[in-house]
């Protein structure tokens, strides 16, 4: 049994699959088409600025060559790349994108246009708010929230469910078709390359749990005293995560993805380190299914993560045949521990100044963090170092955005 909850505001494309949405051919009106081919103008002309073009920095990356410059990923999703197509005019809202996908297509290729990033960044729309029964709304800037208590209270409670399929239920269809019709845009205007598409299947089992079918304070609660209900609950979790990890290389034609996690909320104790198998599962599933030149990294933002790296290893979280690496937002400050592991074990491994310091500054500040972060990619032993920015505040001025980006280009120059 599948079982959804409502979406309100979900908008005329909600509820099609990703073959219906294919076959309806939303298609381009002839100034939409001008509209597309100037801003992927502009991204060829950003690619050839620097000595190598984003496609050959990431590749080097990824294989522990040399590069000119660190990898930057902008992280800026939807609602930071509806105000780009909206020139800040505060009008054009986020829903606006959500319920009409093409211009999910337009923003993303105006902010890769804009701000001279080295990928184009496709984060996620849902993190599965009403994937099994919990009611949600789609709200005017940001992801869908819930509406209710969160649908599973006993062990009872998930006998018959089934786990929802990405190219069919709920938000996924409308996702993987911005992702397809990316790399279509791409192809028809010679991008694909010159620059990287990544793509989202946030996130972790745990995090998936918490978030959408227990609640936070029901699941630290049943880790000590209901152990079977948060195990059976984050087995149906890793499940949908596996599913929406090959979907997004395989149908969304991604070069590559990452995964958000909540590794850290979790207390890093005995009883807790089953956890890490579920994490390596799916790793282990998403690698073994989609091609091996197509990278996954986990990303996360929670301090404690770092007390679980021996275990990420040890468990082969990541690793061969597992997820390429870690990317750390800007609330881990211990982030010299991130590189210094991934270094060890000759992975990708990224960090990212804060966000929020990146909206009020001070500038000087912002260039402190970028450049603390270059150093450590710089005094690595390997080239698969790279650095994060973002997730990029609502409230972000694109100067200082631009100041941010900048920094990164000079300090990450090698």
């Amino acid at each position: 049994m599948i079982k959804l909850g409502k979406m309100e505001n979900a908008g005329p494309y909600y509820g099609k699959t990703l073959e219906e949405l294919e076959k309806a051919d939303l298609g381009w009106s002839p100034e939409e088409e001008r509209e597309i081919e100037r801003y992927c103008e502009q991204i060829h002309a950003n690619c050839q600025e620097e000595e190598m073009t984003p496609m050959e920095r990431y590749k080097a990356t990824f294989a522990g060559k040399e590069r000119d410059r660190a990898m930057i990923e902008v992280d800026y999703f939807a609602t930071y790349a509806v105000r780009i197509l909206d020139c800040f005019a505060g009008a054009l809202k986020p829903l606006d994108a959500y319920q009409l996908p093409k211009l999910l297509v337009k923003s993303h290729l105006a902010t890769t246009a804009r701000f001279k990033t080295d990928t184009l960044f496709c984060g996620p729309l849902s993190y599965g708010e009403n994937l099994f029964g919990c009611d949600s709304k789609i709200i005017d800037y940001g992801n869908p929230v819930h509406i209710g208590d969160p649908p599973i209270k006993t062990v009872e409670d998930l006998e018959g469910l089934d786990v929802p399929d990405p190219d069919k239920h709920a938000m996924y269809p409308q996702y993987l078709w911005w992702l397809r019709e990316s790399r279509r845009i791409f192809d028809k205007y010679g991008l694909s390359d010159l620059i990287p598409i990544e793509g989202s299947h946030c996130h972790g089992p745990d995090g998936f749990t918490a978030g959408h079918l227990l609640g936070y304070n029901q699941m630290m609660k049943a880790l000590r005293k209901n152990p079977e209900l948060v195990q059976k609950t984050i087995k149906l979790a890793t499940e949908w995560q596996i599913k929406l990890g090959i979907a997004v290389t395989n149908l969304g034609k991604v070069d590559y993805s990452y995964q958000c996690g909540s590794m850290g909320f979790v207390p890093h104790i005995e009883k807790n380190l089953w956890i890490a198998d579920e994490y390596r599962e799916i790793g282990n599933a998403i690698k073994a299914a989609i091609p091996a030149e197509n990278p996954i990294v986990y990303a996360w933002a929670m301090e404690g993560c770092v007390e679980w790296l021996p275990t990420v290893w040890e468990k082969n979280v990541a690793g061969p045949g597992s997820f390429d690496g870690i990317m750390v937002t800007g609330d881990i400050t211990s982030y010299q521990k991130i590189y210094d592991f991934c270094q060890e074990h000759d992975m990708y491994g990224s960090a990212a100044p804060s966000d929020r310091l990146m909206v009020s500054g001070p500038l000087s500040e912002v260039e402190a963090e970028v450049k603390g972060r270059c150093d450590c990619i710089k005094k690595s032993r390997t080239n698969k170092c790279t650095l994060s920015i973002g997730a990029v505040d609502y409230y972000t001025s694109p100067e200082h955005l631009d100041f941010t980006i900048n920094a990164a280009k000079k300090h990450g120059k090698f």
